[in-house]
């Protein structure tokens, strides 16, 4: 199950564009009441049961607007909230500069292709970023500091 799949209209219409500037006060708090989301998209862990927690609250643009804006995807899209998902901070970290490979500029694209690739860029990201987790686990693991 994606995360889109609980958007309004499945995920797959454009969302009203982020205006806020603060993913904690602003953008992440309106992209939590749109699509019900409070875990993070890629690890899953609950992102507003304490304090602590809902320090840790980012949202990821899962198209990155720098990928957009080479592919040519309308600014309107890329920065929507239908390109969005709420992460923590370390997810959001792990693949941050992320490069759409076999992708080139169009002219115009039709919405269904932009999801289409939303869909298959969220996908291939979780993979990496959950890839990226269990090294930062290992090595988490391997050091002196645990007891």
């Amino acid at each position: 199950m994606k995360p889109f799949d609980k958007y309004p209209n499945d995920g797959v219409s454009i969302l009203q564009r982020q205006t806020e500037t603060n993913a904690r006060h602003g953008y992440g708090l309106q992209l939590q009441k749109l699509t019900g989301q409070s875990e993070c998209a890629y690890c899953g862990v609950d992102l507003i049961s304490d304090y602590y927690r809902w320090l840790l609250l980012s949202v990821d643009h899962v198209i990155p607007l720098s990928e957009c804006k080479r592919l040519g995807i309308p600014e309107d899209w890329a920065k929507s909230y239908s390109n969005m998902v709420i992460s923590c901070l370390g997810c959001n970290w792990l693949d941050n500069r992320y490069e759409i490979q076999g992708h080139e500029l169009k002219r115009t694209w039709a919405l269904e292709q932009f999801f289409v690739l939303r869909n298959a860029v969220f996908n291939e990201r979780k993979q990496r970023i959950q890839e990226s987790r269990m090294k930062e686990l290992q090595f988490y693991n391997s050091h002196p500091w645990i007891s």
